[in-house]
């Protein structure tokens, strides 16, 4: 039974707690340890002592260590999980008030518009300078990440360290729940071909049964029958009028990639169900208040033990051998998976995983206009990573031009100026 070290950084994030479940749930992983690193002290400790306390009381034969140097625990790691935020949870707040004076509306703001722009540029030289410290002292090491902006991310880690980087997201999967409703099916029945860039893929089949259920589900959510669901969806609805393919993911993800509903004519996105998610001091007191009664032993574990429902122990367990190869959704360089995206872009899409590593599945060519869209997706995450690396002014304003929700140049250029402002603490560089 392999025994694995698997450090996570960015501890005081809540995939710490899945990832623990997880390794505990599973047998085969006796032994192995789990490094937690965090900088913020405070997070780490109360990290530290919930996945102690998971550990200890599921009687589990897991090993937790934590500093709050990672260049202390990822000498001999097998598998490092990068979900760090840099600034949060304040810094978004700026960030999206910051384009609301603009018109421009972020009900997620975690990858693209002006909030996600900003957002990467105080993430990727981080990211970055965690993959150079990887390179240096665990080279051989398999990285997860799960930080976003989740593509630029990956790029600004693969880039310059020859690093096997898998990014991990589950946000696909919300749209086998409508798909199941429209077929009276479980979700767990159906299996969805979902490929693009990380928060805006798309759905090329829906396997069920052996066959491609996709048109049946369409027809069924298009007929009058469908109408409670679909109209559960109407920016998903409109993308697949106007581009012939089902956009996966949530609502609020596949709005943001496109200049048409979250705008001052859409009330923010309000006529499309849409609402910016905001934090309060008093939500980030209750969680806190939440972690310290899980770490005293005065709320019960039973929550987190359950199955975390992300990939990331499945994928650990198929790398290794531990089970079957199989597919798996994952992030990696396109490398000509997709024909007409370009071969640096990080892609989402199925990959066979096994001992052998995550082989993305060959798609070809996707339709020209949803190529298009994706590609400049592409671009302007590679400006945004050359810009967080570089500290070039220059290079943001190209990028941020590049975002499907800025429409006016002067607009762009305050934007990038506030933000920079905003965010001085976090970028130095720059």
């Amino acid at each position: 039974m392999p025994r694995i070290k698997l450090t996570l950084i960015g501890a005081g994030s809540r995939f710490t707690f899945g990832v623990v479940a997880d390794l505990i749930r599973c047998p085969a992983f006796a032994g192995s340890a789990v490094g937690l690193v965090d900088t913020d002290p405070d997070a780490l400790d109360l990290s530290a002592r919930i996945a102690g306390r998971m550990v200890s009381e599921t009687g589990a034969d897991l090993r937790v260590e934590r500093s709050p140097h990672r260049r202390d625990l990822l000498p001999g790691s097998d598998f490092v999980l990068n979900s760090i935020s840099v600034g949060e949870p304040w810094a978004r707040e700026r960030d999206v008030a910051v384009g609301e004076r603009y018109g421009v509306y972020q009900p997620t703001s975690q990858t693209v518009g002006p909030a996600g722009f900003a957002r990467g540029l105080r993430v990727i030289p981080h990211a970055g300078a965690i993959a150079r410290d990887i390179a240096d002292l665990c080279p051989e090491a398999v990285v997860l990440n799960l930080a976003n902006p989740l593509s630029a991310v990956c790029r600004s880690m693969i880039r310059g360290t020859g690093l096997t980087v898998i990014g991990l997201c589950e946000q696909w999967k919300v749209t086998l729940r409508p798909f199941a409703e429209a077929l009276q099916v479980s979700p767990d029945a159906l299996d969805c071909l979902s490929v693009g860039i990380n928060h805006l893929t798309w759905a090329l089949a829906l396997h069920h049964g052996g066959r491609d259920a996709l048109p049946e589900a369409l027809r069924r959510l298009h007929a009058p029958e469908g109408k409670p669901i679909l109209d559960t969806l109407p920016v998903s609805r409109e993308v697949y009028d106007a581009f012939g393919l089902w956009p996966t993911g949530t609502e609020a993800h596949v709005a943001e990639f496109f200049p048409y509903f979250l705008t001052p004519e859409t009330r923010g996105g309000a006529d499309y169900g849409l609402v910016t998610r905001h934090t309060t001091q008093e939500q980030v007191e209750a969680r806190r208040a939440e972690r310290q009664a899980l770490a005293d032993g005065r709320a019960p574990l039973d929550p987190l033990l359950a199955p975390s429902g992300e990939s990331a122990v499945e994928i650990v367990s198929a790398l290794t051998g531990v089970s079957a190869p199989g597919l798996q959704m994952v992030n990696v360089p396109n490398a000509g998976l997709i024909d007409n995206l370009p071969e640096e872009a990080v892609v989402e899409l199925p990959a066979h995983v096994g001992p052998a590593g995550a082989r993305g599945l060959k798609i070809g060519p996707l339709p020209q206009p949803v190529a298009q869209v994706l590609s400049s997706r592409a671009a302007q995450q590679e400006l945004l990573v050359d810009a967080a690396l570089s500290g070039d002014r220059r290079l943001a304003l190209r990028g941020l031009l590049l975002d499907a929700q800025i429409v006016s140049l002067s607009a762009a250029r305050r934007i990038l100026s506030e933000s920079l402002s905003a965010n001085a603490e976090w970028l130095p560089s720059f």
